[in-house]
């Protein structure tokens, strides 16, 4: 009984997170999970002849390479059809799974690090791993139905983790457990690429372990396991993952070391902080910036100062913190990428292990009594957030109300609440309304812009059979959307703000177009439009409406083909682009530009003189102008 009552605790915080978790069981898909489900004909087309296929290309409309998660999400499909409950429970039999592996690999790696106090390794790790079940940041990725790209790789890689600490011999490392370990770890980083940062914690273990073999039992050859591990991880994310991920463009400037600390100490905050969580965190538009930036650069200097501990002696509490920060880096936007939030809660789904390690680590220098009591604040504290949080998923629109009321005045929940719920159900007042409560003035004026063209288009112009103000209206909105801001550089959420603009903008002028497809200017304006914004197909057929309508003035011919041609030159269709070309040097005012672009067509094609002769025709070199 003395044995089992450890594991009773780890059961009944079990129980109560799985309870909560059940709360939002038969809520509907929420946001990414219509992408990655419901719209995912690609893998709903699978079949298991082909499921070879997962290995070789992404099958997710996001470009994702995540074999093993889009396995899993094809093995709900097939079973149970787009039940958003089955694909929910999946997630949490996932983080039940992983806590006996959590529980094994501290319960290992105390007795590693605290040898003298082996003893009492069963509560703590019981203890670590209660904290860790009601963590409020597991919430996220186990009842939003796309975090299932966390509680996989969280399973492998705890599984990794404890194999990893079961491989360790007196005399060297066990081969069984080490290629064990390696298997384990593969398949984490087949399920989610950013776990990569696992593998330098079990080289760091195994280099441990073999300084820790005696001198005369030292083996060199020993040393190949942690160097196979790192060389795996760089071959696999080189291999598999490098073309998957969107990443943002370069930026050098003060702003990109004040985005990773700042980030580094929003991870550290939510990893210990038992405040109410949110989808969508503020980090430049925070007031407490500075206070954040300062909260990483005291982490990191942490993690240096236990970086030169470790070496000197090993401490649990140094491990902590490193392996904290290690699994932290995936996320400090060093290489950016869109992220809509640069702070998640998904994004702690492992490390808040290790924050948990630590605090229960300092916590066992007190006496029981107190000790208990510390543990037992924080246990309650984590616990009521874990219960109240699955609430917000019964939609998305609550996500987003959840966030505006903790965050007023924040553009980027404010603008998804605006773009995907209050405009299509033609809720103008309080779209206008939201949009006005926007802070920054020059994200306020371009969404109220928005609303009013939105509304131009689909009722205005509709009633009256006139598009001329709507057009008007959009072409005034696209002067605000064409300059990014300048912030964008290094903020992903105010990029990912004009790209959702853009996107609707650009869908404006498509709604337009399918409203009155006999009008050649509103087919011209949409199809350029369109074709500034890369939407390369849709602007093909609404130019070529344009340039065959005999309505189109004469004097706008010659651009219009000549803008065709670059439309399906763009789209990668160069043969097809040279008779739109040709047309536009034909017309009463012809467009020489095309000359321009016909020595590309002709350069693809390999007809070398015919493109020398349109070259000398160019009157400069101008492919990109539209």
């Amino acid at each position: 009984m003395p044995q089992l009552a450890p594991l009773a605790l780890v059961l009944l915080s079990a129980a109560i997170a799985a309870a909560s978790y059940l709360q939002a069981i038969s809520y509907p898909f929420v946001s990414d999970d219509t992408v990655y489900l419901a719209d995912n004909t690609k893998l709903a087309g699978l079949h298991l002849a082909e499921l070879w296929r997962l290995l070789t290309e992404p099958y997710n409309p996001f470009s994702e390479f995540l074999p093993l998660r889009d396995l899993s999400y094809w093995f709900d499909m097939t079973l149970f059809g787009l039940n958003p409950s089955a694909f929910r429970l999946h997630n949490t039999l996932l983080y039940l799974l992983s806590l006996p592996l959590a529980y094994a690999a501290t319960l290992e790696l105390w007795r590693y690090f605290r040898p003298a106090d082996a003893a009492s390794a069963p509560w703590a790790a019981a203890a670590i791993t209660s904290l860790f079940a009601l963590h409020p940041t597991l919430v996220e990725p186990v009842v939003w139905i796309s975090g299932r790209k966390y509680m996989l790789p969280n399973l492998f890689s705890l599984l990794a983790l404890w194999l990893a600490m079961r491989a360790r011999r007196e005399q060297g490392l066990s081969a069984p457990y080490a290629a064990a370990t390696l298997a384990a770890f593969v398949a984490m980083m087949l399920s989610k690429a950013s776990y990569v940062a696992v593998s330098p914690v079990i080289a760091m273990l195994w280099i441990f372990f073999w300084l820790d073999t005696p001198v005369s039992h030292r083996r060199r050859s020993q040393l190949l396991w942690p160097l196979t591990i790192l060389l795996l991880a760089w071959l696999l994310v080189r291999f598999f993952i490098a073309s998957s991920i969107g990443k943002e463009p370069a930026y050098f400037g003060m702003e990109t070391i004040t985005r990773t600390l700042a980030v580094l100490g929003w991870l550290a905050r939510l990893a210990v902080s038992p405040e109410s969580r949110h989808f969508n965190y503020p980090v430049f538009e925070d007031p407490h910036l500075p206070a954040m930036a300062v909260l990483g650069a005291t982490v990191l200097a942490a993690v240096a100062a236990g970086t030169v501990l470790l070496l000197r002696k090993r401490s649990i509490e140094s491990f902590a913190l490193i392996v904290f920060f290690l699994f932290s880096i995936p996320h400090l936007q060093l290489i950016p990428y869109g992220a809509p939030s640069l702070v998640s809660d998904r994004f702690l789904a492992l490390a808040a292990w290790p924050a948990v390690l630590l605090l229960v680590a300092l916590s066992w220098r007190l006496n029981p009594a107190p000790r208990a009591a510390v543990l037992l604040v924080i246990a309650l504290s984590w616990g009521f957030q874990t219960f109240e949080r699955p609430r917000d998923w019964r939609s998305e629109e609550a996500l987003l109300n959840n966030d505006l009321r903790a965050y007023p005045g924040y553009y980027l929940p404010a603008a998804i609440k605006i773009i995907e719920h209050q405009l299509p159900k033609n809720s103008y007042q309080d779209a206008n309304e939201t949009a006005n409560s926007i802070t920054i003035p020059e994200f306020r004026d371009t969404m109220l812009q928005l609303i009013k063209a939105y509304h131009t288009v689909h009722v205005d112009a509709v009633d009256t059979g006139d598009p001329q103000k709507a057009m008007a209206l959009l072409w005034n909105l696209w002067s605000s959307l064409k300059n990014w801001p300048v912030q964008s550089k290094w903020n992903s959420p105010a990029r990912n703000f004009w790209e959702r603009c853009r996107d609707i903008f650009a869908a404006q002028w498509d709604y337009l177009a399918k409203q009155f497809p006999d009008n050649a200017s509103v087919r011209y304006n949409a199809g350029l439009t369109l074709l500034n914004l890369d939407v390369y197909a849709k602007a093909t057929a609404n130019l070529r409406a344009a340039a065959e309508s005999q309505r189109l003035p004469e004097s706008m011919r010659g651009t219009a083909f000549k803008n065709l041609g670059l439309a399906l030159l763009l789209d990668g269709h160069a043969a097809e682009a040279e008779a739109p070309l040709r047309a536009a040097l034909d017309q009463w005012i012809p467009d020489l530009r095309a000359h321009c672009l016909l020595a590309d067509v002709y350069k693809q094609a390999g007809r070398l003189e015919e493109a020398a002769r349109a070259e000398a025709s160019c009157p400069g070199r101008t492919t990109n102008e539209k």
